[in-house]
């Protein structure tokens, strides 16, 4: 069997506006325009992409881009998974990985989202090509706590960037991605 082309994704920084936008436009590609910015029953609001088992996909740029989450949140009834881009983020160093058991991890993220404790779907944060794990990951968040006067800290499960994509186009399995440590 051949192997299947890697997905073009947005793995690195990004300055300008045209460059996020990009970061949308390449995760659109994957599951293709019948499946992007689908409008929602009944609604003015639409969905950026809708996934292989319907699951329905908001992506965001930054903290800026969804004002009213729990609007959406009722609006998408459920199935909703938000998917937010933190790659510059990770790349400046204010969200990084504290300590790891497989496809665990444990993260502090300084200057936090306040938005994302406050989504009741599915997140995941988009790393990029990440500096600590030598490879495009994301990471699904089960915790996220944010203290007054401390960094907010979270723990989550790494997913591979690739295989996300096939879960989105697919619908195959979305496996854990279990991080080798690297050879110094």
């Amino acid at each position: 069997m051949i192997p299947a082309a890697a997905f073009e994704l947005v793995t690195t920084p990004m300055r300008t506006s045209q460059q996020r936008k990009m970061w949308t436009l390449c995760y659109q590609r994957v599951v293709g325009a019948a499946r992007s910015e689908i409008r929602m029953a009944g609604g003015r609001r639409r969905s950026d992409l809708l996934g292989a088992d319907s699951t329905r996909v908001e992506l965001q740029q930054s903290k800026e881009s969804v004002p009213n989450t729990h609007g959406k949140e009722l609006a998408h009834a459920t199935g909703l998974m938000w998917v937010f881009c933190v790659i510059n983020q990770h790349a400046l160093g204010d969200f990084f990985f504290t300590s790891r058991q497989g496809a665990r991890a444990t993260f502090m993220w300084k200057n936090a989202w306040t938005l994302i404790g406050s989504c009741n779907g599915r997140v995941l944060l988009d790393l990029g090509m990440s500096p600590q794990v030598g490879d495009h990951v994301l990471i699904e968040i089960d915790h996220f706590e944010m203290v007054d006067g401390r960094t907010p800290t979270g723990t989550g499960t790494l997913r591979g960037a690739q295989e996300f994509c096939y879960w989105l186009r697919d619908g195959h399995p979305l496996p854990p991605y279990y991080w080798t440590p690297r050879a110094a």
